[in-house]
């Protein structure tokens, strides 16, 4: 018997770890509630995360498959169910974040010569795609030319049925916890998923370039938290996409390459997740105000795109790329909140909260390194909503009290042309000083660690 160990996969389709386990012989899913990812995260992202796993044990049973499920310490439990059910070998889908890093390399120490690591988290594993002189990239435009260049993954299929098995008697194959979310959940599991990206590709792909920045979403695929539990497999997703084609098609397609490009970072650079992707920019006037932190949080600031993007996320743990950018910069740039407090923050609220994609975005709009987003390009927040919410129904919607209007609708927390020369004249201080125009294109590889702050790591 072989076991298939479920992790950011929770799906049949297009899993190369359960592949390769039922090519293998007769095999078992397993699923752990790992305390160190459960205990930093929040009841929606659990109870999104157990109700997946839900979904996932029905579709093993409907297949005559079965799914365990065990709390603990991998390292603990792995051996553990190896031990009762005489397992021959565990298959799993590789993880890359720094804490799934260190834990997988403590399951390995603990199970020598009996793991088979696969790939499937993303299109292109992080690490896989390097330049020819074989370092990582810092920039996503040439990434990206050589992601599109890469060979296409071989796509699975869901097995039909799954091998019987005779488990010891009296077996427990564990119970699911159930949790309340704060939030309106979506339908859970892969067929929904499955659902929801043929709903996205006939009614929206054609468009999603010319829709796709509207701050009230309305022109996206809202597929982010089915990729970030693993439900959807984005190899599958790309290949739909591109399938039907045109611009839209490849405008989305190349949002699953930032995806990667987000992975691949966060892997050649954990350190991403406590310092800026530049360093340089560690030494930014940062400003620790408590209160200014709770008016952004909440969505009090006065100022109605700022507010309505916080307080729908709050409502809803979702909120468009052009709101998580707006939320950003005006965190990072305009406050010089500490980037570190509001990017974990706002990945508690998130239900699709990748760690990578997530520290990339605040990395990113927040001038801090990554890529094209230069310091001195600061967002005018009152144009920002005038152009991606031009009628204002979406500022009515989330802001009732500012009427659907850009301005003030109170006396904001922060005069926004002061606040914008505060932050240029900090970080021109800080261009002078290092010549800091060119992002730094060393990497460090560091060896894997329990993260000091990695909430919801898979």
């Amino acid at each position: 018997m072989n076991l298939i160990w479920h992790r950011a996969d929770l799906r049949l389709h297009d899993n190369p770890a359960l592949s390769e386990a039922l090519k293998a012989g007769p095999a078992v899913g397993l699923v752990v509630f790992d305390p160190n990812i459960l205990r930093n995260s929040t009841p929606r992202r659990r109870a999104w995360f157990f109700r997946n796993t839900a979904a996932l044990r029905e579709a093993y049973a409907r297949r005559g498959g079965t799914l365990l499920v065990r709390s603990g310490q991998p390292w603990e439990v792995l051996p553990q169910a190896i031990s009762e059910l005489g397992v021959n070998r565990v298959y799993a889908v590789r993880n890359s974040t720094p804490y799934a890093r260190y834990r997988d390399q403590k399951v390995a120490a603990a199970l020598p010569g009996r793991i088979v690591w696969l790939e499937g988290q993303y299109i292109h594993e992080p690490g896989s795609i390097l330049k020819p002189d074989g370092g990582p990239y810092t920039v996503f435009t040439p990434f990206s030319k050589r992601w599109w260049a890469a060979r296409e993954p071989v796509l699975l299929e869901a097995p039909a049925h799954f091998p019987d098995v005779t488990l010891p008697l009296g077996f427990n194959p564990g119970i699911i916890p159930e949790e309340a979310s704060d939030i309106p959940l979506p339908p859970a599991g892969e067929e929904a998923a499955l659902g929801a990206l043929e709903v996205f590709l006939q009614n929206k792909l054609s468009r999603y370039h010319q829709n796709r920045d509207g701050l009230a979403g309305e022109g996206v695929s809202r597929l982010s938290y089915y990729f970030t539990l693993g439900v959807l497999s984005p190899r599958l997703a790309a290949r739909r996409a591109l399938q039907i084609g045109g611009e839209g098609a490849r405008k989305w397609v190349n949002e699953l390459c930032w995806r990667d490009f987000s992975g691949d970072l966060l892997y050649h650079r954990p350190q991403m997740l406590h310092s800026a992707f530049d360093p340089r920019w560690d030494d930014l006037p940062w400003n620790d105000d408590r209160e200014l932190f709770a008016a952004w949080l909440q969505g009090h600031t006065g100022i109605p795109v700022v507010d309505a993007c916080m307080r729908e996320l709050r409502a809803t743990g979702f909120l468009s790329n052009r709101g998580r950018m707006v939320v950003a910069q005006f965190a990072v740039k305009l406050a010089l909140l500490p980037w570190q407090q509001c990017e974990r923050a706002f990945r508690d609220l998130l239900l699709d909260g990748d760690n990578a994609s997530n520290l990339q975005g605040w990395h990113w709009a927040g001038g801090l390194g990554v890529d094209a987003a230069p310091y001195f390009r600061v967002f005018n927040l009152i144009t920002q909503a005038k152009t991606h919410d031009p009628g204002g129904a979406w500022l009515r919607r989330w802001v009732p009290e500012s009427g659907g209007q850009p301005h003030p609708y109170k006396a904001p927390v922060l005069d926004l042309e002061l606040a914008r020369k505060r932050y240029l004249a900090a970080a021109e201080k800080i261009a002078r000083k290092t010549g800091a125009g060119v992002p730094d294109q060393s990497f460090q590889r560091v060896a894997p660690r329990p993260p000091e702050n990695e909430p919801g790591g898979s």
